[in-house]
């Protein structure tokens, strides 16, 4: 659909007059300009403006159009791959770095302020090599990871995925023990153990609002989710991969680009509950998303009325993932009820009426394409 037709079908959707739609269609072209317009997941040929009309133009009343309308006015937040980005290039100074610091200014018995000093050091560099980065999802970007930190960070010491084989746990281990002996050989401030194995073990994703796909403890007492997965393997003396890891005092930092507050609370919550003996695990996020950006009463009663509203909403929907988070996706996965669109996808936290789509009789403003495939 051209533009200038999608503008004609909103002007005739919200029933705006010449003047209002100067105004709207101006702002309308700015922010798909800015940043909607890039999202991943529209079909070909359709952008923002396309998809805002198709979108407002299922409402059945103009009362919901203008409900709808003004909540992507003042309440969506859309995160470009620009903003995503620049919150995995702070990763390393903000979280990684400084710990790091910390970690070996007392052995090198020099204040943590001096960081060019500890920096500089051998033993700063066989710490950070002892390092090993894992993406819990693609949305980790690993690959900007690595390479907005191509002078400290080796590639050897980064992998995309909290699950790998064993021919990799071996390529891991091989480029780790050699860099380690390369380190320690130039080293004369290095006293302790020189042993190549992984002592800090980072997590990357990109997005949490819930924390359960994460981390989280079934109803028969067994622990499920990424971040347990990859604990049990460091604690698995039996494993295949159990020589990569330190045997004590593992630290593992699971970082995390954007979140809710829900999602840090129960997270936080979660490691307490799930013992870690090898170490100890800790949450960072980058970017913490407020308190009050959750949909809710009396503000947002508007939008969330028009997601109560059977007339918008597809039952087939909810299935077994939808279980998961004890409620229906109507609200989004787990009740998070959010307003949030990433530019690769849409967070299935969100409320369902912005990323509807896949077969849905209900078209979603920004379609989400799902993790898990129905097949029918």
């Amino acid at each position: 659909m051209r533009r200038d037709l999608a503008e004609r079908l909103l002007t005739k959707i919200m029933g705006w007059s010449d003047a209002e739609k100067a105004a709207e269609c101006v702002a309308l072209e700015a922010l798909a300009n800015y940043k909607y317009d890039e999202y991943q997941q529209y079909a070909p040929g359709l952008h923002f403006l396309e998809s805002l009309a198709l979108w407002l133009r299922q409402f059945n009343t103009q009362e919901d159009r203008k409900v709808a309308y003004k909540f992507v006015r003042d309440r969506l937040i859309f995160v470009s791959e620009a903003e995503m980005n620049h919150l995995i290039q702070l990763v390393y100074p903000l979280f990684i770095r400084p710990y790091l610091i910390n970690q070996v200014a007392p052995k090198l018995k020099i204040p943590p302020f001096r960081v060019r000093s500890i920096t500089a050091s051998h033993l700063y560099r066989l710490h950070l090599r002892r390092t090993l980065v894992l993406g819990l999802s693609d949305g980790a970007r690993t690959d900007v990871f690595r390479r907005s930190n191509w002078r400290d960070i080796s590639n050897e010491q980064v992998w995309y995925s909290y699950d790998f084989s064993e021919a990799k746990a071996k390529n891991l281990k091989d480029e780790l023990d050699k860099d380690c002996a390369t380190i320690t050989d130039k080293a004369n401030e290095i006293s302790e153990p020189t042993n190549s194995s992984f002592e800090t073990i980072v997590l990357l994703d990109d997005f949490s609002a819930s924390g359960t796909s994460f981390l989280r403890e079934s109803a028969d007492g067994d622990w499920k989710g990424k971040i347990h997965k990859i604990l049990n393997v460091i604690e698995d003396s039996s494993s295949e991969h159990n020589t990569l890891f330190s045997q004590v005092n593992v630290k593992v930092m699971v970082i995390l680009y954007l979140a809710t507050p829900e999602a840090r609370r129960y997270l936080n919550q979660q490691f307490q509950n799930r013992n870690f003996d090898r170490g100890d695990i800790e949450l960072h996020v980058v970017h913490n998303l407020g308190e009050g950006q959750k949909l809710s009463s009396p503000n947002d009663k508007g939008i969330l009325d028009l997601a109560s509203n059977d007339s918008y909403w597809d039952p087939e929907i909810d299935d077994e993932h939808a279980a998961v988070g004890g409620s229906s996706f109507r609200f989004g996965y787990a009740n998070c009820a959010l307003p949030v669109v990433l530019s690769h996808n849409t967070p299935n936290n969100s409320i369902f009426l912005l990323w509807a789509g896949e077969n849905s009789r209900i078209h979603g403003l920004f379609p989400r394409v799902r993790r898990h495939k129905r097949f029918e």
